[in-house]
């Protein structure tokens, strides 16, 4: 579930926390598997959709990621989005074919920066086919992957409710099915994490 600028409030507001990737050591991660898709800088490419095609080398980039979990002793559980309700997928459509027609207006005029902010705004860099080529790769590497029957973050808060898994890897809008930490942001690199906790939240907010 997607909650507008819920995060940029949580960390103006000194609710989101940070720790060391140690934490995770040994843990059954449930992993939002378009939310980390999209966390991967590398695989952003606003013309992909536009082109008809994916990012190159997409799998060496993702493969990084899946190393980056091994070597910390993650083991992630993927969950991939099912079929979303039907408002969803068509309260936007009008304003952004708007914006497919101006991003191919701007090219033919040579205005390739302009054309790549349309094409930004209009098309989900993490598209249906790439989703559907990552989950077959992720099963034939051995990975725990599997599509809910409707949204992802629903599935994962049932998992740790029911201890199937230790903690998730998703958005802020977790919070909101009850979830009692959830990770925002995995720091491979600095060897760190960002998280936030329901019950800080909640005292917070006084609520």
């Amino acid at each position: 579930m997607r909650v507008r600028h819920l995060q940029t409030h949580l960390a103006d507001q000194g609710l989101v926390n940070h720790d060391s990737l140690e934490k995770l050591r040994g843990m059954h991660v449930g992993v939002d598997a378009v939310y980390w898709l999209r966390s991967i800088q590398a695989l952003k490419d606003p013309f992909a959709d536009a082109l008809g095609g994916i990012p190159p080398g997409i799998f060496g980039f993702v493969d990084k990621e899946l190393d980056a979990f091994k070597e910390r002793g993650i083991n992630p559980l993927f969950v991939f989005q099912g079929v979303a309700p039907g408002p969803q997928q068509s309260m936007f459509a009008s304003r952004l074919d708007s914006q497919m027609d101006q991003a191919w207006t701007c090219l033919a005029q040579g205005e390739k920066s302009a054309a790549q902010k349309c094409f930004a705004v209009s098309t989900s860099r993490i598209n249906g086919d790439f989703v559907y080529f990552i989950f077959h790769h992720l099963r034939h590497r051995g990975y725990e992957c599997l599509q809910a029957p409707y949204f992802a973050g629903a599935q994962l808060a049932h998992f740790a409710s029911e201890g199937v898994v230790q903690t998730i890897f998703g958005p802020t809008g977790l919070l909101l099915y009850g979830v009692k930490s959830v990770v925002i942001h995995l720091a491979c690199q600095n060897n760190s994490f960002d998280y936030v906790n329901l019950e800080s939240v909640l005292d917070k907010w006084s609520l």
